[in-house]
């Protein structure tokens, strides 16, 4: 279990945030633009600072930890493969970085469960945006993190192409052991993959619970101009289509 308490500000923004994420869990971060989505992520994966972050995992106080020793991976949304290896010498990277053996059965798993064996020469140039993404989330499994925080891994993919990496994405907790906390302002994402929903309002965390739940208590725990942001995107003609 990861469980946090930050206290930060952002320009006049107070930000203050508690939270828990379960073990073998994928949980949805919801929010729009602005809200302080990737703040948390970048502070809880130790990528940025914080005036105050109490930060545990398993029980563990990982405050004071670099990145690298925090048992937690941050993939952000913009493509951060290696441009100069093929997509093997990509997955592998962790691997060799960490002077560590191989574990051959691990990784064949990984790209067996994402589909990619057969990108394993290929150039990172010649991959669609999809593949890439799951190259990405190949390497980022293959660090061998408790908690891996995606951040709006869905965002630059067409319709086609989320309906294919939900169903990827479904497999982390269980197949891998994995937590997973997914930033997205997309209600959509959260109907397929959330067990829980965590939504941010201006720094805070103002609804903690199922997505059906959310449905539920919008209208008692969203302001008007939130209420407006999330259900325009289920009630238009895009958005039915999505939800159908």
């Amino acid at each position: 279990m990861l469980e946090a308490h930050l206290k930060d500000l952002v320009g006049t923004l107070e930000f203050e945030i508690s939270l828990k994420l379960s073990a073998r869990s994928y949980a949805i971060m919801l929010g729009p633009s602005g809200a302080g989505k990737s703040h948390t992520l970048k502070i809880l994966a130790g990528l940025k600072k914080a005036h105050f972050a109490e930060i545990k995992l398993e029980g563990q106080n990982i405050s004071h930890l670099p990145p690298e020793k925090r048992g937690i991976v941050y993939l952000p949304q913009k493509n951060t493969l290696f441009p100069h290896l093929d997509v093997k010498e990509n997955i592998l990277f962790s691997f060799r970085a960490r002077g560590q053996k191989v574990p051959w059965d691990f990784v064949e798993e990984v790209i067996d469960t994402l589909r990619i064996s057969h990108l394993w020469r290929r150039g990172v140039k010649y991959l669609s945006g999809g593949e890439a993404q799951r190259v990405a989330l190949a390497r980022a499994i293959c660090s061998q993190p408790k908690v891996l925080f995606l951040d709006e891994p869905l965002g630059s993919l067409d319709f086609h192409l989320k309906c294919e990496l939900v169903e990827y994405l479904k497999l982390l907790p269980v197949r891998f052991g994995l937590s997973v906390l997914h930033v997205t302002h997309d209600p959509w994402e959260a109907s397929f993959l959330a067990e829980k929903v965590f939504l941010l309002e201006k720094g805070k965390i103002i609804f903690e619970g199922s997505f059906s739940h959310f449905l539920r208590q919008a209208p008692g725990v969203l302001g008007r101009s939130l209420q407006k942001f999330f259900f325009q995107k289920i009630d238009s003609g895009e958005g039915r289509k999505e939800f159908m």
